[in-house]
């Protein structure tokens, strides 16, 4: 076996244990600063090589072709609405109601603007929801983003926002085209095939690829954990009770009027590519560590809300 199917096969065995490892790999990652600050101006890089391996494995002809149907493209454009903006504006106000500090507040915002996850299909195969659902409202939001997503943000936040819309629409678009140009090349170059053939060490690469990102993202935000642990605690609350939350609010409101799709719109609705804006904004300690943290209740979905979700599509 020569050094590329060496290489292979490591990122193969990666892959096959992507969740458990990346789950350690996110406490890892809090002891070592020195390489976080080594890895933080690579961020955006690392997530635009996220959303390269997420893309390269989707079929966007066959995809595109359900998508040209007008009336099916206007209705995800319409969850698309509900999911980054009507969203945000509902975390905000129970931010406000809740008295959070502005870091906290901006964190929510800015969940609530986010898209879903690339891998939320993914997730909804191994959970047993509607896997093309969930793909379908991620890539049409996406594409949406940075359309949305600057605009609410900055409609709710106001002079809190860092920086104007336009430069942060631009930044996402930025982002999320790099990625996506780079997946199209590489599926040509490699066929669908082959990408079928090396989906396990996909998986790998894309384990690493999170793991980078989440890596670049503690850097500074360890230190809040050592010199303030109860913030960081609370923090840490926040991610998980918005993540879960907005899965369990969706996932179960929804049951009863649209049981096929609620499980994977409650998936999408609450794992959301949060580490998008952290590239694209200026460093702030909280939202960094929020966005770290943010990775845990990802990792955990499969395992605690996910039998929620199946089990209320099939009542």
């Amino acid at each position: 076996m020569g050094i590329a199917g060496w290489i292979e096969g490591g990122l193969a065995w990666i892959g096959a244990r992507a969740r458990w490892l990346l789950a350690i790999g996110v406490l890892v990652a809090f002891v070592m600063p020195a390489l976080s600050a080594v890895f933080r101006p690579w961020l955006g890089v690392f997530v635009a090589l996220v959303f390269c391996v997420a893309v390269l494995r989707i079929d966007l002809a066959t995809l595109g072709h359900r998508l040209m149907r007008p009336r099916h493209l206007a209705v995800l454009c319409l969850w698309s609405v509900g999911l980054m903006a009507v969203t945000p504006a509902v975390l905000w106000g129970l931010g406000q109601g809740l008295g959070l500090p502005e870091p906290h507040l901006a964190a929510l915002v800015y969940t609530g603007v986010a898209p879903p996850i690339t891998s939320a299909a993914a997730l909804c195969l191994l959970i047993g929801l509607d896997a093309v659902f969930a793909l379908e409202l991620t890539l049409v939001a996406t594409v949406l983003t940075p359309l949305i997503g600057p605009p609410v943000a900055a409609a709710l936040l106001g002079e809190a926002a860092p920086i104007a819309p336009l430069d942060l629409a631009s930044r996402v678009a930025g982002l999320i085209l790099a990625g996506g140009a780079a997946a199209l090349v590489l599926r040509r170059v490699m066929g669908a095939e082959r990408i079928a053939r090396k989906s396990t060490a996909l998986d790998g690469v894309s384990a690493i690829a999170m793991w980078l990102v989440v890596i670049a993202v503690l850097d500074g935000a360890s230190a809040l954990v050592l010199a303030r642990p109860v913030e960081a605690l609370g923090v840490l609350v926040l991610a998980l009770g918005v993540n879960f939350g907005l899965q369990l609010v969706v996932g179960c409101g929804l049951a009863r009027a649209m049981p096929g799709r609620a499980g994977a719109a409650g998936l999408a609705w609450g794992n959301r590519t949060v580490a998008l804006y952290l590239a694209a904004l200026p460093f702030e300690p909280v939202f960094a560590l929020y966005v770290a943290v943010y990775q845990i209740p990802m990792l955990f979905t499969p395992l605690l809300t996910g039998p929620i979700l199946r089990r209320r599509v099939r009542e």
